[in-house]
């Protein structure tokens, strides 16, 4: 069955917000409200402790999260999302995949844990639970995730910003 049945099957539609398109949002980095988002990975708190002191110190967060177009699953950056949650912000910097495309693989990091994009989805949506830490690895053919270097003052307020292109209320793009 392909995911895209998976999810008609799991929530009676091929996306878990009715309101995205998702072509709008696919291979696009944008802005978007943390509450929208879903980890499907704990996190290892001294592992989170670390990245929030790059990131406060830097200033700015290197990378975005890789997000599923569908489900708003975050597939990578989930010590990110933790760290700029407990730093107070509202948004977050996300790279668009469509995990229901070939171009996205996922293999287990642990040989004690099984996973496939059905689990990971399943483990989400229908179970609401996460999976421990680093438990998954995905992989992306023929797409590199390019680093942003997103100032932390653009989380702060991301509408503020003449260059934007709004999706919708709680998610920005901007011409990068």
């Amino acid at each position: 069955m392909s995911l895209t049945d998976f999810l008609r099957c799991l929530l009676g539609t091929d996306r878990l917000y009715p309101w995205i398109e998702p072509p709008k949002l696919h291979l696009r980095t944008c802005l978007v409200e943390v509450s929208l988002l879903a980890p499907h990975e704990d996190i290892d708190r001294e592992h989170l402790n670390l990245i929030e002191e790059d990131i406060t110190r830097s200033n700015y967060v290197k990378y975005p999260l890789v997000v599923d177009v569908r489900t708003f699953i975050v597939l990578d950056g989930h010590h990110r999302l933790e760290a700029l949650k407990e730093l107070g912000f509202r948004y977050v910097p996300v790279f668009f995949v469509d995990y229901a495309e070939n171009y996205v693989d996922v293999y287990p990091f642990r040989k004690d844990v099984k996973v496939s994009k059905s689990s990971v989805v399943y483990k989400v949506l229908a179970e609401r639970s996460l999976y421990p830490p680093k438990t998954t690895r995905h992989i992306y053919q023929g797409i590199s995730i390019l680093s942003t270097f997103t100032p932390l003052q653009l989380l702060e307020a991301p509408h503020r910003y003449s260059s934007t292109l709004l999706i919708a209320p709680n998610i920005v793009c901007y011409g990068w």
